[in-house]
């Protein structure tokens, strides 16, 4: 008897033995669709706050979308994860970065935890909004939030999230984020205070090392807040296809930044195809990538990944988003249309090659009328528009400024600002550059003469108030946060680098949009004309 028991015993051993052989050599095909988001920049509603009823995309669209893809597929079959600059470009972040900044969670945490994304990666744009900020985001989500070049500069370990590990139907998919590592170009140091910016391609190929050996994933991504750029160029700034063709390890880059729209397969460092997808911004689309793996004894025997964008034009709003997020919508429509003042008569915000608008000439008095400041820089956010005469309100102030720049007092000499401007000019006149690098001068008496050589274009008669104009006197000029830290290589035409600046700042004023309300609200009533006609504001021209 006890004979017999032994036999079995041996035999179900034997069974089970050779059936755990048989199911580890039996192959099983695994499938994950990976959707990205990227540059959404604040599109969180469907609807704006002036009134107008038409349906704009949003994540409300895309949420849609990826519940009609989890209904289809299966949860476990389905995963989000966004690519950066989500807390800036809207009135809803605004107000939730700035205004209701001590109440429950941040919408946009609320939001990325409602639509079960799986990761979230730091964008420049998410940095301008300060410490305050991005830190409550990164306390509030239920998943990571990536930035790997973010570093602390007390020790050099990453300030944010290196990776992030998702699972899906027996896959182990890693996720690598970056932020863009020129991000100290574009913001003031007191936005990053601690922080310093490694450049990804230094980083990238260590890090997918370490994490193919510590989390044997199936499959690795790189999510860059970072353009596409070329394939064989590397840069520190816009290098996605750089980034897909030299790292090897990796099976797809998410890009993001530059605004494009592009699904690719690249030559990889490995010799096999890399996948590189962008979504363009404003959740008017979202990056699909249909992953199949094939695995067999648990480990991947082959991974196929099809790259595409999903346009978000057609899809309606999600019934179940808006509900949830309802109030919110309700609450920012409500401060979006408080009155702030009156305009008097209506503002052309038409872009003007050839001399002063009323617009820009706006933007100059009240940087202007900063304590000190002898001259004042700005360029046009907009190319087209008309703001009517009667009540201004609150959301009007995104139309007249876009950004959440502050505005910096820098110390130049006359020679220094001359050459600014020469630069300036000269992108103008070669339409070599976007609009906003368009720089013009407040306080000033100039010409320019488009057709002279490049450096000799600009005459600079005198002050505003006929004082002669000294290339050796030093004058405080007033810029924004973003040219101050370098952007458009004005300053560097000038003869200023980056590392100077510290010296050359005397003052930091609020944001320039915080400037404008503040403004508006003390003079009750705004005349343009008259305003574009003091002689505070200078006067510029074109000349043949």
């Amino acid at each position: 008897m006890n004979r017999l028991r032994k036999i079995f015993t041996i035999t179900a051993v034997a069974l089970a033995a050779a059936c755990l052989v048989l199911t580890s050599c039996a192959e099983r095909t695994c499938t994950v669709t990976l959707l990205a988001t990227n540059d959404t920049h604040g599109a969180v509603f469907p609807y704006g706050y002036d009134g107008d009823s038409s349906v704009h995309t949003s994540l409300a669209s895309v949420c849609a979308y990826a519940d009609s893809l989890r209904t289809v597929l299966g949860d476990g079959h389905v995963a989000m994860v966004d690519c950066g600059d989500h807390l800036q470009g809207d009135n809803a972040v605004y107000y939730f970065n700035y205004v209701d900044s001590t109440g429950e969670d941040h919408l946009l945490s609320r939001i990325f935890n409602f639509m079960d994304y799986s990761a979230v990666v730091v964008g420049n744009h998410d940095l301008e909004a300060g410490h305050p900020v991005y830190d409550r985001i990164a306390r509030e989500l239920d998943v990571p939030y990536l930035a790997a070049n973010a570093v602390s500069v007390s020790d050099g370990t990453a300030y944010f999230d290196r990776y992030a590990v998702i699972e899906r139907d027996g896959l182990r998919i890693a996720v690598i984020g970056f932020t863009n590592p020129n991000v100290k170009s574009w913001i003031s140091p007191d936005k990053y205070e601690g922080l310093d910016f490694v450049p990804v391609d230094s980083l990238a190929a260590g890090l997918v090392q370490q994490v193919r050996r510590h989390e044997r994933p199936d499959v690795v991504i790189l999510a860059v807040h970072c353009g596409l750029g070329q394939a064989g160029v590397p840069s520190i700034e816009n290098n996605a296809l750089y980034l897909a063709s030299t790292v090897p390890g990796i099976d797809a880059v998410i890009a993001s930044h530059d605004h494009r729209r592009t699904a690719v397969k690249v030559l990889g460092a490995d010799g096999d195809s890399v996948c590189v997808v962008e979504a363009g911004s404003k959740a008017a689309a979202v990056s699909r990538l249909d992953i199949s793996v094939v695995k067999k004894g648990g480990r991947p025997v082959s991974v196929n990944i099809s790259p595409s964008v999903a346009d978000m034009g057609g899809v309606r709003p999600s019934g179940r988003y808006m509900e949830e997020f309802s109030e919110d919508y309700s609450t920012v429509l409500e401060f979006s249309n408080r009155i702030i003042g009156y305009l008097d008569r209506p503002l052309d915000l038409s872009y003007r090659e050839d001399g002063k608008s009323e617009y820009l000439s706006l933007i100059h008095y009240v940087q202007l009328s900063c304590p000190g400041v002898d001259v004042s820089f700005t360029a046009p956010l907009v190319s087209e528009g008309r703001m009517e005469s009667g009540p201004i309100r609150f959301n009007d102030l995104f139309t007249l400024y876009r950004f959440e720049n502050l505005l910096y007092v820098v110390r130049m000499t006359g020679d220094e600002i001359r050459s600014y401007l020469e630069e300036a000019y000269d992108k103008r006149i070669t339409r070599t550059d976007y609009l906003y690098n368009y720089e013009t001068a407040g306080g000033l008496v100039y010409t320019v003469n488009p057709s002279g050589a490049k450096g000799a274009r600009v005459n600079i008669v005198s002050l505003w108030d006929g004082t002669p104009f000294d290339g050796t006197a030093q004058y405080r000029v007033a810029m924004t946060s973003y040219r101050a830290s370098g952007a458009g290589g004005l300053l560097a035409a000038a003869g200023l680098d980056r590392d100077m600046m510290s010296e050359r700042i005397v003052e930091i004023y609020p944001e320039i949009r915080v400037m404008l309300c503040d403004f508006i609200e003390n003079q009750g009533h705004i005349d343009p004309l008259r305003i574009s006609s003091m002689k505070k504001t200078g006067s510029w021209r074109f000349v043949r």
